[in-house]
This record gives C-alpha cells, sequence and structure tokens, in this order.
C-alpha cells in the first residue's frame, strides 16, 4: 500500500501552569463503550491516568479501560505507556509544574485527543481503530468542557456525567448494524489530534501537527510531564475483544462501536475531510447502489497478481478479457488497478468516485473508506474460505459487501460458520480459482443495475 506521504513533523504543545484539578473540574464519561470509551477532564503523568471525582465515587475497573502496557524492556523502564488508573478529589489543587518539568509546566491538549492502542498498520487494523474512534465521537451529543460558559462549579451535581454504553442492551440485531434514519453528525466527530501514531490516513484527518508519533509522545512523557486532555478517546483492542461480546465473538474490536453509529451519513465528515485535506474533489452518489457518475458505472479491479494471493495466470489473463468486454459495452469505467504502483495520494484518489471495488481479499479493499457512501465491494475467496476482515467495513460505511467465491456467491449467513475456515489458504500461496464466465456475467447485470432509473 505505500509508507506515509510526508515525515512526521512535531509539534509544540502549549504549557499552562495554571490548571489544576480544581480548576478544570471532575472527570466525566460522556459516551463510548468499552475499547472506545471517551472521557472529558482526563490527567496523566508517570504512566499514570487520573480522574478526578467530586466523591471518589467508584469509577469503571482500570480493565474496562485501557490495557496495562508493561512498565519495564527487560531491565529498562518504560515512560510512555499507561500502566496504572487512580481517583483522586476533585477539590485537590494539583499538580504543580514543580512536579514535572518546572520549565515547562503543565501540557494543555485542549479539544478531543485520540489514543489508539493497537495501531498495527493501514489495511483492515488501521481501518477498525478510525473507523471505531469516529463511530464513538459520532454518538457523543456533550459539548466540550470548554465549551460551556459558566464556571465548572455551576454544573456540579446536574448529572453530567454518564455510564458507558453497553452493547449488550442494544436492541438492534446481534451481529448486523441496522441504520436508523438521521442527519449529518457534529463536525466534532473529527479528533484535534491523534496519539500515538503516524500515518498517511490519520495525517488526512488532524493534519501533520495533529499527530503525535511514537517518538514525539516518548519524548513528551520521558520527563515524567503533566498532561491535561480535555477530552479524549481511549481506543484499545484488547480491551474491546474482552469486555465486548461481537468484539470477543468476531475478534474485531470495532463491531461493538459501530452500533453507536445512527446512519453512514455520520461518518461522512470523516471522508469529507479526509478528502479536502488532500484536494481531492468530494462526490456522492444519489442513492445505495447507483453509480457516482449516473452515466458510467466506476469499476476498480484491485490487482494483487505480484502477491502470493492472487488468480492462476490464465485465470487473470482471461477475466481481464472479461472486463474489457465489459467495458466497451459503454456503460462502465473498468480500471486494473496496481496499487503497488501508484502513491498514497493516487490511490486515494482513484477510489473517492469509484462505484465498485472488486478483488481477491487483501489490504487495497480498505480503500472502500474513501468511497462514496452506497457502494459495493466484492471479495474473492478460494471456496471453503473466509475471513471477517473488510465485510463490517462495509457496513458501517453503508456499502453493499459480497463474498464470491470461484463461482457464486456466499450468503451471509454462513459467514459466521465459515468464518476462519481454511484461512491458511490466504497466505500459503494457494491460487484463487474464479470461473470468469459466470463472475463476468454477474458483474455486467450488477453493474446495469446501478443504471437504472
Amino acid at each position: 500500500m505505500g509508507a506515509a506521504l510526508t515525515t512526521p513533523v512535531k509539534p509544540s504543545y502549549q504549557s499552562n501552569a495554571n490548571i489544576t484539578f480544581r480548576s478544570q473540574g471532575s472527570t466525566n464519561f460522556v459516551g463510548g463503550i468499552p475499547g472506545d470509551t471517551v472521557l472529558d477532564n482526563v490527567w496523566y503523568h508517570d504512566r499514570t491516568l487520573y480522574m478526578i471525582d467530586d466523591a471518589l465515587q467508584e469509577f469503571p475497573s482500570r480493565e474496562i479501560l485501557f490495557t496495562a502496557a508493561p512498565e519495564k524492556d527487560g531491565d529498562t523502564p518504560l515512560h510512555d505507556g499507561i500502566s496504572r488508573l487512580e481517583t483522586i478529589p476533585t477539590g485537590s489543587e494539583g499538580p504543580s509544574p514543580q512536579e514535572g518539568d518546572a520549565s515547562s509546566g503543565i501540557i494543555e491538549m485542549s479539544g478531543t485527543t485520540c489514543s489508539w492502542s493497537g495501531y498495527f498498520m493501514y489495511y483492515h487494523f488501521a481501518s477498525e481503530v478510525i473507523l471505531g474512534s469516529i463511530s464513538a465521537l459520532s454518538s457523543i451529543s456533550s459539548p466540550l468542557p470548554s465549551e460551556y460558559t459558566k464556571p465548572w462549579n455551576v454544573y456540579k451535581g446536574l448529572g453530567r456525567r454518564l455510564s458507558l454504553q453497553s452493547p449488550i442492551s442494544d436492541s438492534r440485531g446481534e451481529d448486523q448494524v441496522i441504520w436508523e434514519s438521521g442527519g449529518l453528525a457534529r463536525a466534532g466527530i473529527i479528533p484535534s489530534r491523534v496519539a500515538v501514531a503516524w500515518e498517511a490516513v490519520a495525517e488526512g484527518l488532524v493534519g501533520k501537527e495533529g499527530i503525535i508519533d511514537p517518538q514525539g509522545w516518548k519524548d513528551l512523557t520521558s520527563e515524567k510531564q503533566w498532561i491535561y486532555f480535555e477530552r479524549i478517546l481511549i481506543a484499545d483492542r484488547a480491551t474491546s475483544h474482552r469486555n465486548n461480546p461481537l468484539g470477543e465473538k468476531w475478534y474485531k474490536m470495532a463491531l461493538d462501536a459501530y452500533k453507536l453509529v445512527p446512519s453512514p451519513k455520520s461518518l461522512s465528515p470523516m471522508r469529507e475531510k479526509f478528502l479536502s485535506y488532500y484536494n481531492i474533489p468530494i462526490k456522492h452518489r444519489s442513492g445505495p447502489g447507483r453509480s457516482v457518475n449516473k452515466k458510467k458505472v466506476k469499476a476498480i479491479y484491485v490487482n494483487r497478481q505480484g502477491s502470493d494471493r492472487k488468480f492462476a495466470d490464465e485465470v487473470h489473463s482471461d477475466l481481464l478479457k472479461a472486463l474489457k468486454q465489459i467495458e466497451n459495452k459503454g456503460n462502465a469505467v473498468i480500471i486494473d488497478a496496481r496499487l503497488e504502483t501508484l502513491t498514497l495520494q493516487k490511490q486515494f484518489e482513484l477510489f473517492a468516485d469509484a462505484d465498485i471495488i472488486f478483488g481477491v481479499n487483501g489490504n487495497g479493499l480498505t480503500h472502500e473508506m474513501w468511497m462514496s457512501t452506497g457502494g459495493v465491494v466484492i471479495e474473492c475467496f478460494p471456496p471453503q474460505t473466509f475471513a471477517y476482515d473488510y465485510a463490517p467495513i462495509s457496513s458501517v460505511l453503508g456499502h453493499e459487501h459480497i463474498i464470491w467465491r470461484e463461482n457464486q456467491t456466499m450468503p451471509s449467513d454462513q459467514w459466521e460458520p465459515e468464518n476462519g475456515g481454511e484461512g491458511f489458504r490466504l497466505h500459503d500461496g494457494s491460487i484463487f480459482p474464479l470461473d470468469v464466465d459466470i463472475f463476468s456475467r454477474w458483474l455486467q447485470r450488477k453493474i446495469d443495475s446501478m443504471l437504472e432509473a
């Protein structure tokens, strides 16, 4: 998929010697679920997360909020993780700058900060973290603490503290996201910054200045600096897996967070902010399953023939001929995309106005994130093989996700019993079979349906 577009910058953060536990008020849970938890007024110091409470009421345990990071690497002390959770009274004055770096005061992180743990790479792992975070933020209606115009003590006792939402009580279907009608989410679903990550997708959402990369976080915390977060979303893969029913069942961290999203349109600000950052035109389709262009369907074949997960060479050659025949009929533009030959920005541009994305199971399908809501994703597998990787991404974004195995589609009611079955075929160089004739005729009908009035 390629590397980051540019080199990370090291932003300077404002220090403020005047803020204290008392001045900023109590910690509040404002929404989310375990693994994607949103809190206001949280402090960090020396690997410890501090929550401030009026009466030392019992907060959820550390195991529900985050996974404790190791405090040593062998015999070497570590300074940049979160290992402990402490609760202290709101009336406490601390911290004083002298407890950290006396010359720099207390670092104040205003706005919303996303803290990402389990963020491996840009592919379906990273998209889970990103989409899970944005999904949780899309469900938040409470304004930032700084948006309140009255002093903090006016709001004490008014019930602003909320409980962590339990996905078990959700009335929707057990696994599938069922969309409710609803308008666009507030622009506040886009965070101010991300820690800890460096990568082109995060840059597209928060800019280079909004990224705290791993080294930047180490530099920021190595002197045991006090840090105040106005609002923080703690995304933690392991926490989600052990606390949420769908996360545990499918081993996907964001599935339960996806159920917080009121509508696919609620995530549109994410796509629009991202494409705008890279100066890519923002286009929409008139409805689900309709072409953006309205005259021709844009279909992108994600070509993985340069990898060990591919079709047989002869099958691939026949597929390209069949796709050309479809294109020659005049109602589709079909692009044979070898993503390894394109820069990341060119990849983003390519998929921004796509109607159909298809190819074998693999990283390139993650680009469905930039496709307008209501597109189609076709993921090819060998027989008896299935992995629930990209289908949940399609679900939360409002795309139709189709599993194709050799000569037929795979009904969704077979996904769970066959999930992970013969998964070795995805990694051992097994050739993916495909009946080109049946598939191409099916694809032609799908293209025709996207242009029907």
